[in-house]
């Protein structure tokens, strides 16, 4: 799966009713893939050395809403799988964690048998009792870069931040691990993110991690609370490096909002604009007959979101604090290697696949959606006219 990666100037995701208003219509399913039949999986989890059934491990598709616990016969099943890929993950406190990449088909039945080895930790390795004043700034600068600094990183906030440990060099490199699970509440979102760190490094102006979450649908405590959650999520999904691929895959980025150029470098190493805009079937082609695309360009792209502008904040984010923010949001993309996969929920399958610049950099952990979230009645492949001015 594609990790969190930014590059550049740094990188910055069931339904409930309330009173009897639907929370947040949530595409799932057959709706999520673009009408592709769902898959299931189903499988057993049990103790490695004992061979004993493990009751109670959380097993879920990192990235998104979709898991489940196993029964006392350590067995679980998963239905109404939108087909892509994943990272299947089993976790249960005292085991190590299991996670394996796996490429779902439609209508696809997959059985698993994950035995998981015992580990045991000493509590003096889990918390910190007693933080002092270094560990709590490189707490701050660790929820800037990790959970952002856009304002919907306003209200996320992580519940347990004693688990982290931080190492900090002095040529610049800023590390993290978590010795449990991030508990983050995202009160801008309405999701409860459990969020399992593998890596978390930055380094001069890049930053990069890696890790396995699964999220949960918060409780509105009202229709108006359902509604803001509503509001935030859709803004949050349009524009997304997700929602650009989506529009790519399906050659629908006019009508989604997106302008799309290409980039190349010059003999002094600068990125320079090409005059015209880009094909996308220039980039991207179907795999055969399953819904997977191969993208493959030189040097970067350029992609402009017309349809928002830049928050306010992002000028000084991108060491700009003297412009206004621009009426259009201009994001790049570059390969680490060619073609790499996108699969039908708009991730791209390799892991560290691409580097993101710009406003898709400046959008963190507080700013992402699951991957099986889609705004109400949204389909990239039907032609679809936006309000933006510059498509009148």
């Amino acid at each position: 799966m594609v990790p969190e990666w930014a590059g550049g100037i740094m990188q910055r995701f069931s339904i409930s009713t309330f009173f009897g208003i639907t929370l947040l219509v949530l595409c799932y399913s057959q709706t999520c893939a673009q009408s592709l039949s769902p898959a299931t999986i189903q499988g057993r989890v049990v103790d490695d050395i004992t061979g004993e059934p493990l009751h109670g491990a959380h097993v879920f598709l990192s990235g998104t809403r979709i898991g489940t616990v196993t029964n006392p016969s350590g067995r679980f099943y998963i239905d109404r799988i939108p087909p892509g890929s994943y990272r299947l993950v089993v976790s249960i406190i005292g085991y190590e964690r299991a996670p394996i990449e796996i490429v779902l088909r439609e209508a696809e039945e997959r059985t698993y048998m994950r035995r998981l080895k015992p580990v045991i930790y000493r509590m003096n390795e889990l918390y910190v009792r007693n933080p002092d004043r270094r560990w709590e700034r490189y707490l701050n600068r660790f929820e800037r870069l990790f959970l952002g600094e856009t304002p919907l990183a306003d209200n996320a906030t992580i519940l347990n931040p004693e688990v982290l440990r931080f190492n900090s060099r002095w040529w610049g490199l800023f590390e993290a691990e978590a010795m449990a699970p991030l508990i983050i509440e995202n009160l801008s979102l309405g999701y409860r993110i459990v969020y399992h760190i593998q890596e978390f490094r930055h380094s001069s102006s890049r930053t990069r991690w890696t890790g396995d979450s699964y999220f949960e649908d918060m409780t509105p405590a009202n229709a108006e609370e359902a509604e803001y959650w509503k509001k935030n999520r859709e803004e949050a999904f349009e524009g997304s490096l997700r929602h650009f691929l989506l529009s790519l895959s399906h050659l629908q980025l006019r009508q989604n909002g997106f302008l799309l150029y290409e980039q190349r470098k010059d003999m002094h190493g600068t990125y320079r604009r090409n005059s015209f805009r880009l094909n996308p079937e220039r980039v991207v082609r179907k795999l055969g007959d399953d819904p997977f695309y191969h993208l493959s360009f030189n040097d970067r792209l350029e992609i402009i979101y017309a349809c928002q502008g830049e928050d306010t904040r992002y000028p000084r984010w991108d060491n700009q604090q003297n412009r206004a923010p621009a009426r259009v949001q201009t994001s790049y993309l570059q390969l680490n290697r060619r073609p790499v996969t996108i699969d039908p929920n708009g991730e791209i399958v390799e892991t560290y696949g691409a580097t993101r610049f710009g406003y898709h950099s400046f959008q963190r952990v507080a700013d992402k959606t699951p991957k099986d979230y889609r705004p109400e009645n949204y389909n990239p492949a039907t032609f679809r006219v936006t309000n933006c001015g510059v498509f009148q």
